[in-house]
């Protein structure tokens, strides 16, 4: 089910796929007021989410800024979402583009900034649940030199809301003293830092992995760029996600 609704919502919260409709309706419509009507509107989507000036002020706005951590903070938890790993054809596992919190954790580890890791998330794709993500990234961070003591794992999570709910009975179990650093993707940290606080566990927000909105803007940004009217995708869907469990 979740995965069914996270493709109705790939297919609403798609500035393509309205453009694409918005096509077919012209052709469709008869009256020449509507088909013009329909035209325009695509375009002007398309001049608008294709604006990578736009795109990297509403990432701006919406991502949490870098967190810079001086020499003497220590947490005693560095928590970490999944969905940054999965299988290849040959079930062997492999970082995919959200590895950056893979990096983060390990490199504030090793600076002393978390004296633990607590890895969460199962498999919610049915094609994968041979795969245990979580299983696979703590052997990762022992071949890097992380003791297998200081690593907790949590694979039976399926979304971002039971990454949370079961990330808080193994806190619970352990007893690190709170708050944690929660380490994630920039996009994704105002939905799960709010989804994990909801659930009692005090979180800090670390983002890492940043798609937009902190590089240096120029004249060309304004330049329609197909790459922008994609990753708009992830944005909204992640805006709608966060408003949603903001009011529940």
């Amino acid at each position: 089910m979740h995965q069914f609704i996270s493709s109705v919502l790939s297919f609403f919260l798609s500035p393509v796929y309205w453009i694409i409709l918005l096509i077919i309706a012209g052709f469709l419509f008869r009256r020449p007021a509507l088909k013009k009507y329909c035209r325009i509107l695509a375009l002007f989507i398309f001049l608008l989410f294709s604006n990578r000036w736009v795109l990297n002020w509403y990432a701006n706005k919406f991502q949490p800024a870098p967190l810079v951590l001086s020499a003497g903070s220590v947490y005693s938890c560095g928590i970490v979402p999944g969905g940054f790993a999965s299988p290849d054809v040959d079930g062997n596992g492999v970082f995919n583009p959200s590895a950056d919190r893979f990096i983060q954790a390990l490199k504030l580890f090793k600076q002393g900034h978390i004296t633990h890791i607590l890895v969460t998330g199962g498999n919610g794709k049915k094609e994968m649940k041979a795969f245990n993500e979580a299983a696979w990234v703590k052997n990762e961070l022992i071949i890097m030199g992380v003791p297998d003591s200081v690593i907790f794992i949590e694979d039976k999570s399926r979304n971002t809301a039971e990454n949370a709910v079961n990330t808080k009975k193994i806190l619970d179990t352990i007893h690190l003293q709170p708050p944690y650093l929660l380490i994630s993707s920039a996009l994704h940290l105002p939905r799960a830092s709010l989804l994990f606080k909801k659930a009692g566990v005090p979180v800090i927000p670390f983002p890492c992995n940043y798609i937009a909105g902190r590089g240096i803007s120029t004249i060309a940004d304004i330049i329609p760029g197909i790459d922008a009217l994609f990753t708009w995708e992830l944005f909204l869907k992640e805006t709608i996600g966060y408003w949603w469990y903001r009011q529940r």
